[in-house]
């Protein structure tokens, strides 16, 4: 590396820029891509990998510098000449497409730093022209000379349709592949009846859901080729109108348009057959059956159209729904594709959180789908209304627009409830956000919490929370009710105002007029009752679009800009200044740093500002990193240091192009790899984590293990190397996982490496042989940047830098800055001298000079402090999650597995999948959740009333269109005779009294009704949420290590939502249209006995569809709910690995596994739905046959019934069209919503539970612990059953107020010290005694919330400082200022703003780690423990910090007893005993001094070998 103060001239010449204009080009090219374009999503792939290769082409530098991990030997070098390649051969292998630099003026080139003016830019975005023009002819097939005319494009759009088109023969013999879903290659006919599932359902039933575990998702409905089209229409809505202004529904409204257009025809031609058949068929049939004189084939004909009106609109709705379904999983796909790809383009996440962003991907996307398949249902309702009005005035006459007039002002109620229920909808999923916010940060912390005793603190939280929810879930549910209550009574209440005036005015109301007009309107009422419904679809989708777009207006991580000109540099950065973030000017901070902050503040604001990245930006005053300067030459290893907070992981972060570049210039040359300070490891194999997506080379493989010290590790595996690994290397050790993420680093061959203090979770030995023969050899010929603690390697680096506040102020080589009196020679000093003093490094401390405090010291100003984050990344949090806390963050040690007869390297356990029907047991468990029932009785009973109010309005005309005048006779001048008039009856006033009254009853009945309802299922959602969160938190620790976090998420957020919004809709939905049915039923057979006879094979005919296929619909829903949960895993893995992603570029292979895994679930999900139409028209068949029959009956015996029966009964029957399938659907629906009850249910009955939390009779004293003796007495422990010992009869004493140091190498049995101590895993065997008290005899909280410990991994949790200091308010703020001047934090904390109520963001990430550490070890002063446990505490802080720190830990608990886990061992001398662990026994435990006298002492060799790197430091 040159030296630090190289001159800006000489920075300047490395440097020149690269301007990518890929963007520009797919804009030229680019165009609507409709469902069957297929062949073009091809044709832009090609482009884009044009695209690619050119926006790449510095990266080929790095194929030339990547070798093998051997560099001694010929074929590597051999090898290495053989991938560099000029210049000259890369334009002609690949076509150049950079910038021709051959007319630049010599002075701009001699400068060496070339910025692209106006006329390059215009010189080679024509030359780039060319090229895609030249590629889009050949790629459209178009000879040489052909121009791509208008007339062209037009036939090349017409064509795209061509596939699609296939669709409308009536039959196609061409088979799918025997993967695939039948749908894309079945004809008309088999679309319209859905037959194409047929021997799949039967094949369900039959063999069950094993039969289609492994179909696939037709090519049009796949995520990767929507999502493509989606991102480019988005892009040009952007560009057409930017930001600000720009429409994600508008883009999503062009990218459905054909369809929905489809779609739409078919659904007005549904309800214009709908409409005929009352307005025109019935109409004359009661025409003739009041005239007397039937014509029987005359009528038969008008059954036999009434018949094949029916199957019309059967057929005709069967494919809008076909239509609807395909379009809504393409836009599901695209939707949840298209926001994934910019979540791992996102620079940093901002105020957005893993919890929001699983939830915008999953129930979100949820919610567009219902919008696109459902919204469309609102368009003939307008048109219905038309032609009901002109139907309506020629019969009778201006009263019409009474009827019209009541449908019309039901529009404005329909308006009135959108917009309450958009307003409850977001309120209520900004508090659905920070519920499953919390549910992350508490699932991903329980170790910690646990350890804590915290369960009733986070408890008490989220129901706080899950309360708030709950009152906007009530609101909205309420109004959500009474808007399905009212729509079925609008068509009653239109013909009871609409008769009631055209009686009392004078006119005759006759049974062909009274129920053709009731007829129609039931007609109209599917219109209107799915109304409901369509709002509340189109209303949540208006709200998840405006949070979809705010996610897509983020900023994107971008490219450096410049790149090195001189191939003898690296990494080179000239007067470099950078941040985390940029705010707007009004705003000074949005995480907190200067604003005030108010709870829900951020999530309103969130949720109203959509239009971020707009407006005028600027950048506080003081940047994370400031004029950073150097160059670093090609090979060299280059050490960090520096003091906690001083931007050495920021550093990095900026190489990665994570910060805000505010002024200078960065590039580097070659390809990255990068290893954060906590480690980042995936939910797989461990072979898998560090290849990483490369290909498999034995060699290298054998290689990069042995250097990373894993061979033994991979001994003592289950399955080696192939053992499957849980979420964030929730079964390793702390050291493990850093060494597979080195690991995985090392073998991925890249030209730069970046780590971020990778040895400061393993012990010396380990560390010494990794930096040997891992970095110092294996990594040699690579240019290396070593973020470090660890002091005594930095003599071993070819060049040092020291940074203070985010600048470097001392660069040079090791032998260069110790022969200055600098800081850097003063640390190392002190460093060294702390290690020479055996058992008495606490007391040099003291004498140490003050000066080094104040330069050392981690006060940094509130504007300096941005986010320096050690994991390098906004958006990757540390991987503490879950296991956080006792020592190497996990409670399961792989070493310590051994393989079980069928389980193999399997951790994690497969999701529970329940056959067969839900039980009776579910519906009860639910039930008694509601209230039991008694409650349940008499919520039916108020559905049975209210039904019944509507049916006797009906019923009430009849009688009364029968009462006729009463009999009264009229004198017409000198003719006396017995009117017909109802008009004359003498009881007109009772019975119009009773008619207008019923309207009274409907709508009280449906209000206590809806109120009543709504109440009755909350509190069952609700009973069910508390019940299995406790159950939850009192389960033991291998229930999570063995269970994935997005599994027990999917289950508060997808599950829970079913249960609280769509399984209510959908049963108060079942439940009015079961009475409905009931009543119609019941009175056509009271009307027309004869109908019982044809009701008979209709009612086997449903019992048979009911009985052999709705268990396919069933398995099918069951198996879209497990698919869900791989999905949201995957998300949250790669949101929090965002940065390694990054880095390894390997943001393609993780885009890629999504849409496998949506596709996959996406296969199951359009299965389920289409599975329910499939149902549905074989069920309209059944309603349209009721409706024919009853029209047969009529007919065959007109003679014994009266005009207004025969209408009574038809229009029953023409209410049941439509009614009867969509209600049977309902109950599948319902059945299939209950699998979410099943499935939270199954977390309160099947999963294990801890010991109990309090043991009434068995309390220790107020005092205990009291001194602080501990003694393990022949203890045993495993972690799981049929698993081996990890603790093997351990027995030894810890006086009180000793403290005791730890150590041995990784696996040793150190953390299940811990584990064991916190009975995180009860035992085996034996016993721990805690001041004579059997540990094991008392409950878990009154153990653990009376013991305290320091992580190695510090967690802090959303909140403010305080309460991440004290959560349950025990403490005066003054308390909590003492704890933090002895952490030595007081000042970080004094600096911000807010001070103790400064936000802390999720993860703490607004923190570096060391600072972390700092504020946990303050929480564990607060709990004045008498017994503490510090695992590695003080890793991840630097050395002069450590000793502030191990002088504070030495006075402040003087009259405790510890036990401290180390690695580095001058923290441990002055221990009174010292504890050496292997193989999950006692190897030695005594004194220091002892075991250093002991010529075969395992911790003798440790210190000397630590005393040889301390020796290698000063020289």
């Amino acid at each position: 590396m040159a030296s630090h103060n190289t001159s800006t001239s000489e920075t300047k010449n490395l440097l020149d820029t690269s301007h990518d204009t890929s963007h520009d080009m797919s804009h030229d090219i680019s165009g609507d891509l409709d469902d069957s374009e297929v062949d073009k999503t091809a044709m832009e792939t090609d482009l884009d990998k044009l695209h690619k290769k050119k926006h790449d082409k510095v990266g080929d530098h790095d194929k030339g510098d990547k070798s093998h991990v051997e560099h001694d030997t010929k074929d590597d070098v051999e090898t290495e000449e053989e991938e560099m390649e000029s210049d000259v051969e890369k334009d002609e292998k690949y076509g150049s497409l950079e910038l021709d630099f051959c007319e630049i003026d010599k002075d701009e080139s001699a400068a060496g730093l070339i910025i692209p003016d106006a006329a390059i830019d215009r010189r080679r975005d024509g030359d780039i022209d060319d090229r895609v023009d030249d590629l889009t002819r050949s790629l459209l097939g178009l000879e040489g000379g052909v121009e791509v005319t208008p007339m062209s494009a037009s036939r090349r759009g017409f064509r795209k349709y061509n596939e699609a088109l296939k669709g409308a023969l009536p039959i196609r013999f061409k088979k799918s592949a025997a993967e695939e879903i039948p749908s894309s290659t079945a004809g008309f006919l088999s679309l319209m009846t859905f037959s194409w599932q047929t021997s799949m359902m039967w094949n369900i039933y039959r063999k069950g859901i094993e039969h289609v575990q492994h179909m696939r998702i037709g090519p049009r409905e796949q995520s990767h080729t929507n999502s493509e089209r989606l991102r480019r229409l988005w892009q040009q809505e952007l560009s057409r109108r930017g930001p600000k202004n720009a429409s994600f529904i508008r883009v999503v409204l062009l990218f459905i348009r054909t369809r929905f257009l489809i779609a739409s025809v078919f659904i007005l031609l549904t309800v214009a057959a709908q409409f005929s058949v009352p307005a025109f068929i019935l109409h004359r049939l009661l025409s003739h059956l009041n005239s007397g004189n039937l014509d029987t084939k005359l009528g038969i004909g008008l059954v036999v159209a009434l018949g094949a009106m029916e199957l019309g609109r059967a057929l005709f709705f069967a494919l809008a729904w076909y239509y609807n379904y395909t379009t809504g999983v393409r836009v599901r796909g695209a939707t949840m594709g298209l926001l994934y790809q910019k979540v791992l383009r996102l620079r940093n996440l901002g105020d957005k959180t893993v919890g929001e962003l699983v939830n915008l991907l999953n129930n979100d996307a949820q919610r567009i789908f219902d919008a696109v398949v459902i919204g469309p249902l609102m368009l003939p309702g307008p048109l219905v209304l038309l032609a009901g009005l002109i139907y309506m005035l020629w019969l009778i006459g201006p009263w019409a627009f009474v009827t019209v007039g009541t449908f019309v002002a039901f529009y404005p109620f329909m308006f009135l409830v959108s917009h309450l229920t958009n307003y409850y909808r977001r309120r209520c999923i900004v508090i659905t956000d920070k519920r499953v916010r919390m549910m992350n940060e508490l699932l991903t912390c329980i170790k910690l919490i646990k350890m804590y005793a915290w369960e009733k603190s986070f408890a008490k939280t989220i129901s706080a929370i899950r309360a708030e929810e709950r009152r906007f879930l009530e609101k909205g549910a309420y109004v959500q009710s009474i808007s399905t209550a009212t729509a079925p009574i609008v068509p009653v209440m239109a013909s009871i105002f609409t008769f009631l005036a055209y009686v009392l005015t004078g006119n005759e109301l006759t049974p062909v007029i009274a129920f053709t007009i009731i007829s129609v309107l039931n007609s109209m009422r599917f219109t209107l009752g799915v109304l409901p419904f369509a709002v509340k679809s189109v209303a949540d989708a208006k709200v998840s679009f405006k949070r979809y777009k705010d996610i897509l207006l983020m900023d994107e991580m971008e490219p450096h800009r410049w790149q090195v000109f001189n191939d003898r540099y690296a990494v080179v950065m000239n007067h470099a200044t950078y941040r985390w973030d940029k705010e707007p000017v009004k705003n000074s901070d949005k995480n907190g740093k200067g604003k005030p902050f108010r709870p829900g503040q951020e999530e309103n604001e969130r949720l109203h500002s959509t239009d971020t990245g707009n407006g005028d930006v600027t950048f506080v005053d003081t940047p994370t990193l400031r004029d950073i300067t150097f160059n670093i030459e090609k090979g060299k290893l280059v050490g960090i240091c520096g003091s906690v907070g001083c931007g050495k992981s920021s550093l990095l972060s900026a190489l990665l192009g994570r910060l805000i570049n505010v002024s200078g210039k960065t590039a580097i040359q070659g390809s990255t790899a990068y290893v954060s300070q906590q480690a980042w490891i995936m939910n797989t194999s461990v072979r898998e984590n560090i290849l990483f997506g490369e290909e498999y080379d034995e060699h290298r493989y054998a290689s990069v293990v042995e250097a990373c010290c894993l061979v033994e590790d991979f001994g003592d595996f289950v399955d080696g190397d192939m053992t499957e690994i849980g979420e964030r290397g929730i079964n390793l050790s702390g050291g493990q996982k850093q060494r597979v993420s080195l690991a995985r680093a090392v073998y991925s061959n890249k030209a730069v490496y970046l780590l971020d203090d990778p040895l400061s979770a393993v012990d010396i030995h380990i560390g010494r042989h990794i930096f040997s023969q891992c970095i110092r050899k294996l990594l040699k010929g690579k240019t290396v940047l070593f973020v470090t603690h660890q002091l005594q390697y930095l003599s071993e680096c070819d060049n040092v830098m020291f940074m203070r506040d985010g600048m470097i102020v001392h660069a040079g080589t090791h032998q260069q800055l110790m022969a200055e009196d600098t800081d850097y020679s003063a640390l190392i000093k002190m460093f060294y001298s702390q290690d020479k003093k055996k058992g008495g490094s606490q007391e040099s401390l003291e004498g140490r000079p003050k000066s080094i405090h104040k330069q050392f010291s981690v006060d940094r100003p509130d504007l300096m402090r941005q986010r320096t984050l050690s994991s390098g990344s906004r958006g990757e949090p540390p991987q503490t999650h879950r296991q956080t806390s006792v020592m190497s963050s996990r409670t399961m040690s792989v070493e310590e597995e051994k393989k079980e007869q069928s389980g193999g390297g399997k951790l994690i356990v497969a999701e529970e999948k329940h056959q067969g029907r839900v039980g009776l047991p579910m519906y009860r468990a639910y039930l008694k959740a509601a209230g039991g029932y008694m409650v349940t009785f008499l919520t039916l009973l108020l559905f049975l009333v209210a039904i019944a109010t509507q049916s006797f309005a009906n019923w009430w005309l009849s009688h009364w269109l029968n009462q006729g005048s009463g009999n009264t006779t009229v004198t017409d001048g000198n003719l006396t005779y017995v009117s017909r008039s109802i008009s004359d009856n003498p009881n007109l006033h009772f019975y119009t009294s009773i008619y207008g009254a019923s309207i009274g009853a409907m709508i009280i009945t449906t209000a206590i009704r809806a109120f009543i309802f709504m109440k009755v299922t909350l509190r069952a959602s609700s009973n069910m949420h508390n019940l299995i969160f406790k159950k939850m938190m009192a389960s033991p620790m291998k229930f999570f290590d063995t269970t994935p976090v997005g599994r027990i998420i999917n289950r508060f957020s997808s599950d829970l939502d079913e249960v609280d919004v769509r399984l209510p809709s959908a049963s108060e939905m079942l439940i009015q249209n079961m009475f409905l049915i009931t009543f119609s039923l019941v009175i056509i057979a009271v009307v027309l006995p004869w109908f019982l006879i044809a009701l008979v094979p209709l009612v086997g005919f449903f019992l048979v569809l009911n009985a052999v296929f709705t268990s396919g619909v069933r398995e099918l829903m069951r198996m879209n709910l497990i698919t869900k949960s791989p999905v949201v895993s995957h998300v949250t893995a790669s949101i929090q690995g965002i940065t390694t992603i990054h880095a390894f570029n390997k943001t393609q292979q993780f885009i890629e596994k999504f849409q496998e895994l949506i596709d996959k679930n996406s296969c199951y999900f359009h299965l389920f739905n289409c599975s329910n139409r499939w149902l549905a028209f074989r069920l309209d068949l059944i309603s349209g046959s009721v409706v024919a029959f009853s029209g047969l009956c009529v007919i065959l015996s007109y003679e014994h019934i009266t005009p207004a029966q025969a209408g009574l009964a038809m229009s029953f029957a023409i209410q049941m069209t439509g009614l009867f399938q969509f209600s049977v659907r309902q109950a599948i629906d319902c059945e299939a919503k209950f699998v979410a009850v099943q499935r939270l249910m199954t977390y309160s009955k099947d999963v294990e539970s801890e010991a109990p939390a309090v043991i009434k009779d068995k309390r220790p004293p107020a005092d205990w612990p009291k001194p602080g003796e501990i003694i393990f007495d022949k203890y045993k422990m495993r972690y799981r059953d049929n698993l081996p010992l990890a603790l093997k009869g351990l027995s030894f004493k810890i006086r009180a107020k000793d403290k005791v140091g730890i150590v041995g190498r990784s696996g040793s049995g150190k953390s299940s010290l811990g584990v064991a101590l916190f009975r995180l895993v009860e035992p085996d065997s034996g016993t721990i005694y805690i001041d004579n008290i059997n540990i094991a005899t008392i409950g878990l909280e009154d153990l653990r919330s009376r013991l305290a410990i320091i992580p190695q991994d510090p967690v802090l949790f959303v909140g403010t400082v305080r309460y991440n200091l004290d959560p349950f308010g025990l403490h005066k703020d003054s308390d909590l200022w003492e704890a933090l001047e002895k952490c030595h934090v007081k000042d970080t904390i004094l600096s911000l703003e807010l001070k103790l109520d400064h936000m802390v963001v999720e993860n703490g990430e607004n923190f570096s780690v060391g600072e972390r550490q700092l504020i946990c070890m303050a929480r564990a002063l607060l709990r004045n423990s008498k017994i503490l446990m510090l695992d590695e505490a003080t890793a991840a802080i630097d050395t002069e910090t450590d000793s502030l720190v191990q002088q504070t830990i030495k006075d402040t608990f003087s009259e405790c007893t510890m036990l401290i886990i180390a690695h580095r061992l001058n923290t441990v001398l002055g221990c009174d005993k010292i504890l050496v662990m292997e193989d999950g026994k006692v190897a030695e435990y005594g004194r220091p001094k002892d075991l250093l006298q002991s010529k075969t002492s395992k911790f003798k060799t440790m210190m000397e070998a630590a005393d040889k790197q301390g020796e290698s430091v000063v020289s």
